[in-house]
């Protein structure tokens, strides 16, 4: 139907376009010609194109989707076997070794050197979802 619609629509602007007018009248008369056969053209060519760009494939409603949801497919009316839950995990802080070279403090008081212990990394809780089967 579609190759149909656009073939004779073809066929129809190519006649009409490749004939030259016959009779002279008044410059008005033409452009109002011109306009609205211009704007027949861009309707139709709208309608065609809009035709072109529609999907052929059906469109089914919400109830017959299908859906994947953590490995399990499953229609809209039947209940996932399983649920999420947030695991959350302790990562402990890191440290590295540094020698502190003797120096003197505030007070001036001279302190030995000796090898410390300086924080590079904070400690932090990580959350990661999980899938928890029924």
């Amino acid at each position: 139907m579609k190759k149909i619609i656009a073939i004779t629509s073809a066929a129809l602007l190519l006649i009409c376009f490749s004939t030259a007018s016959a009779h002279a009248g008044a410059a008005r008369r033409h452009t109002i010609e011109g306009f609205m056969l211009g704007t027949g053209v861009a309707i139709l060519g709208a309608a065609i194109i809009n035709e072109m760009n529609k999907c052929p494939v059906p469109q089914y409603t919400r109830r017959n989707e299908y859906h994947r949801y953590a490995g399990y497919s499953y229609r809209y009316h039947h209940r996932p076997r399983g649920h999420w839950e947030v695991d959350k995990t302790w990562n402990e802080p890191v440290y590295e070794k540094k020698w502190n070279p003797g120096h003197y403090n505030h007070h001036g008081d001279w302190i030995n050197g000796r090898y410390e212990k300086f924080m590079i990394k904070d400690g932090y809780w990580q959350e990661e979802r999980v899938w928890v089967w029924h």
